[in-house]
């Protein structure tokens, strides 16, 4: 039930695909059938009836070896078809009578050179049919910049394929051009159950040509059932691209979420920042303010000090002064010139008191002033201080939350990115364009523009290119 729920959501077009390279696998295997049959004249797949096809090629070119080795010829091993040729020619000029040897040795010589042909044919369409549609369709389809642990698991799994796929059809190939002057032996493949079978029964050291269709048999049913592997691998891989499709998409949903609402704390967390900022900054240009007016007072007030001191001593000289000229004008006549010198000290004296009467009337607000402002500086750089403290700390959190934030985000877009590639993944490997390559029929259907390039439009809300 679970399996035809899973069919069901692939495309009908992909899957028909998929079996239509099944049936060419099929039809390979069924032509490897009918050579099989044909080589060993049976009509059934047993093989006991194959090892017996086998030993009784084995015990004529016995026979033949016999018979050249008592007229002393030179025996070699028969790895080709040219010994073959060479036994058959030396044996007509040798034997006195065919005892059936001949006859046997050269139906088994047409029967062999007709097999192999049949081979030959079979592995080129095998290529072309299978191997060619396979790796032209069957494929990832991934973009290497983006990690996606399916796809890469898909790819290392079907490069496997791949290789053995190539190894055996290039072996087959090197082991039929071969067969003509001398097979190559190392080619042959090692811990078969059937060639195990045959050793036990012929002398392959001897006869190796005898090993040869046996195992051009056994590579291309091999090469049959990798195959088989690599579709079914193709099948499994779809139905976990759309599950991760799904997956991903609700993750990726979730995620966007949260990412929206951690935004909206980001500007509101930010906003604070901002407002604190503005709070130490406006303080800080205060706490200036103040300092710069406190500098000032304290010059006015070393100016008020300094011109106080001065007028002081100014008056002290002229006080005495005038008390000089008052004994002065007491113990003499009257003289007029001095006592209009001293009136006008007199009168400087008064004003110079005037004076510091005002100076010391300015020094008192400079110096209450000072008070003022020093409190209100004291006051500031507290308040400055605790601005700083909360700015900081304000500053330290929205960081951290903005790190934690673009971390949060780049987990965004890598999914966003793995859900467009997981989607682009399906859409080439479904879509009608990419599986009509695959059928022995015209392309009928007009490609449309770049499906990857369709993907990303519909993902931005564009409209699609006619």
């Amino acid at each position: 039930m679970m399996v035809t729920t899973m069919r069901a959501g692939l495309q009908r077009a992909y899957l028909d695909g998929l079996e239509f390279i099944r049936n060419k696998i099929s039809e390979t295997e069924a032509e490897v059938q009918k050579c099989k049959h044909s080589f060993y004249g049976c009509a059934e797949d047993a093989e006991d009836k194959f090892v017996d096809y086998l030993k009784r090629c084995n015990e004529n070119f016995l026979v033949a070896n016999n018979e050249l080795r008592r007229k002393n010829i030179k025996l070699e091993v028969v790895d080709s078809e040219m010994r073959v040729v060479a036994v058959l020619n030396q044996l007509r000029e040798a034997a006195e009578v065919d005892k059936g040897e001949i006859t046997f040795i050269t139906e088994f010589w047409e029967n062999i050179k007709d097999t192999i042909e049949s081979f030959r044919t079979l592995v080129e369409k095998f290529q072309s049919n299978v191997l060619d549609r396979l790796n032209k369709s069957c494929i990832s389809y991934n973009n290497e910049d983006i990690h996606l642990d399916v796809s890469n698991r898909y790819t290392e799994e079907i490069s496997t394929h791949l290789s053995a796929l190539e190894r055996e059809l290039t072996n087959m190939r090197l082991l039929i051009k071969t067969f003509e002057g001398g097979i190559h032996q190392d080619l042959f493949s090692p811990n078969s159950s059937f060639t195990e079978k045959v050793l036990v029964s012929c002398d392959l050291k001897a006869f190796p040509i005898l090993r040869l269709i046996p195992d051009l048999t056994e590579k291309l049913e091999n090469a049959c059932a990798i195959a088989q592997k690599w579709l079914d691998r193709d099948e499994q891989y779809m139905y976990e691209v759309n599950n991760y499709i799904r997956e991903t998409r609700n993750i990726t949903r979730q995620r966007e979420e949260d990412l929206k609402n951690r935004k909206e704390k980001q500007r509101k967390i930010e906003k604070a920042v901002r407002s604190a900022h503005i709070m130490l900054h406006s303080n800080k240009e205060k706490l200036q303010k103040i300092e710069s007016d406190l500098n000032q007072l304290e010059e006015h007030l070393n100016g008020y000090q300094h011109e106080k001191k001065c007028k002081a001593e100014e008056k002290q000289q002229k006080s005495t002064m005038a008390d000089f000229l008052k004994l002065t004008l007491s113990q003499t006549k009257r003289n007029y010139s001095l006592q209009i010198k001293r009136k006008r000290i007199v009168k400087q004296v008064k004003e110079l008191e005037e004076l510091l009467l005002q100076l010391e009337r300015e020094l008192s607000n400079v110096q209450d002033e000072m008070i003022v402002k020093s409190q209100e500086k004291y006051l500031l750089t507290e308040k400055v201080e605790t601005t700083e403290k909360t700015y900081g700390a304000l500053k330290t959190d929205f960081d951290k939350y903005s790190d934690n934030l673009e971390q949060l985000e780049h987990e965004v877009n890598i999914l966003s990115g793995q859900l467009l590639q997981l989607e682009i993944i399906q859409t080439y490997k479904t879509s009608p364009e990419n599986v009509e390559q695959i059928f022995d029929r015209p392309s009928t259907v007009k490609l449309a523009p770049s499906l990857k390039e369709k993907i990303k439009r519909k993902r931005k809300g564009l409209a699609p290119v006619e």
